[in-house]
């Protein structure tokens, strides 16, 4: 995207503004209609379940608007409507229609922004359903000005961003609770404890809740994976989790079909040898990690982080499954990113030995990338949506389109 006209808004990108009386007050600015919304919130898992809930809408002849945060390689990612991303023009028309209506544009976030662009957008597509990822927690995000009943899902709960939920699990499930509201209906992820479930439970039912359910990782019958994806037991729980509560809201039944689902950077085969996948704390590289053992595979790793991550732990989980660990670093022009020393500086120090930090980011991907010449290696890119969106960008260029076509696998996505 050709971001000019969004300086403004992209100056405020590193900004976390938790907090709902901005957005309170700008949001009756976009909304016109209350739009049946599934409200999704969780540590990990959230995107799958988002994509997952919208292709089964979609695929019941239902018109959507889909909201999803952060992009990977284009802010048009963020918003979409029938599954295709909002245009440059309609970005920049409706950004400046809100500049001149909302009298405290200027105070507003950037995650803010772009939930009252998406509203906006929708309002115009009239669009019949709404899915809505949260951007951090739930209590205070910007998505829970959303205050008429919907069917929310929490997909997990782990430590992460503990410095603002919570350092404990129970801390943060409250702060993710925080988008239920009276009359909603509530499903939770099968991977959240089950003390820590029972306690979900009842904290939902006093704040209104008219249902909770937790889901299994019981497949419903017919069920149909992605086409060329290769799921994690935790991934495929999300997509049963998703169509529990499609057919629980919508009141029909849905074929579990999702062959033709697409989801971006969780373990997806960008090429036959080459894998990215967004865990960007703990408990989402456990997962990662199990699979890889489920799937034989010991790759070489290319790792990036951003400074409020558990990087130690990270890099602790992933030593044992991978061959060589690359690191980029992610500081330059992000000032929430971790640079190459600092990762470095965080591992324990019997474990620094086997990092390869380079002092330049694009050798560094050249030299990872340049190990699949090496017959049957596979690389596996990870840590931070922000090193996805660095190394997609940087296939793009000579160098690495020239190692590319020299590996025996033409290039593909999922």
């Amino acid at each position: 995207m050709n971001i000019s006209f969004l300086e403004d808004l992209y100056k405020r990108r590193g900004g976390i503004k938790l907090g709902l009386g901005r957005v309170v007050e700008a949001f009756p600015t976009v909304k016109r209609r209350e739009i049946p919304v599934y409200h999704v919130a969780g540590t990990n898992g959230k995107g799958t379940a988002v994509h997952a809930i919208d292709h089964l809408l979609r695929g019941s002849g239902l018109c959507t608007g889909c909201f999803v945060s952060p992009h990977i390689t284009d802010f048009n990612e963020r918003i979409l409507v029938d599954g295709r991303r909002i245009s440059d023009a309609t970005v920049e028309r409706i950004f400046h229609e809100l500049e001149q209506e909302i009298g405290i544009f200027h105070e507003l976030s950037f995650f803010e922004v772009t939930f009252l662009l998406a509203w906006r957008w929708w309002e115009e597509e009239r669009v019949e359903r709404a899915v809505v990822e949260v951007g951090l927690g739930g209590r205070l995000d910007a998505t829970s000005v959303i205050n008429w009943p919907k069917t929310d899902i929490i997909t997990s709960i782990g430590l992460d961003h503990t410095q603002i939920l919570g350092r404990t699990a129970e801390e943060i499930a409250t702060e993710k609770l925080g988008i239920v509201h009276r009359g909603d209906r509530l499903l939770l992820g099968p991977t959240i404890p089950d003390d820590l479930a029972d306690r979900m439970e009842r904290d939902a039912l006093a704040a209104g809740a008219c249902r909770v359910e937790r889901a299994t990782f019981t497949p419903p019958d017919r069920f149909t994976a992605p086409s060329r994806a290769s799921l994690s037991p935790e991934q495929r729980a999300n997509l049963f989790l998703a169509h529990r509560a499609v057919t629980l809201t919508e009141g029909c039944d849905i074929a579990p079909d999702f062959s033709a689902l697409s989801i971006p950077g969780r373990f997806q085969r960008l090429h036959d040898r080459i894998i990215l996948d967004v865990a960007h704390n703990p408990p989402a590289v456990e997962a990662l990690v199990r699979h890889l053992d489920a799937q034989h595979l010991r790759p070489h790793l290319l790792f990036g982080a951003m400074k409020d991550k558990d990087i130690g732990a990270m890099l602790g989980l992933l030593a044992p499954a991978v061959r060589d660990i690359r690191i980029v670093g992610l500081d330059e022009g992000n000032d929430r990113g971790a640079s190459t020393a600092e990762i470095v500086d965080r591992v324990p120090p019997a474990l620094r030995g086997r990092l390869l930090p380079g002092t330049d980011a694009v050798m560094t991907m050249t030299t990872a990338l340049e190990t699949l010449r090496a017959n049957g290696s596979t690389l596996l890119v990870t840590g931070s949506f922000f090193l996805l969106e660095r190394f997609i960008r940087f296939l793009s260029t000579p160098p690495a389109r020239a190692i590319l076509k020299d590996l025996q696998s033409p290039a593909a996505g999922v």
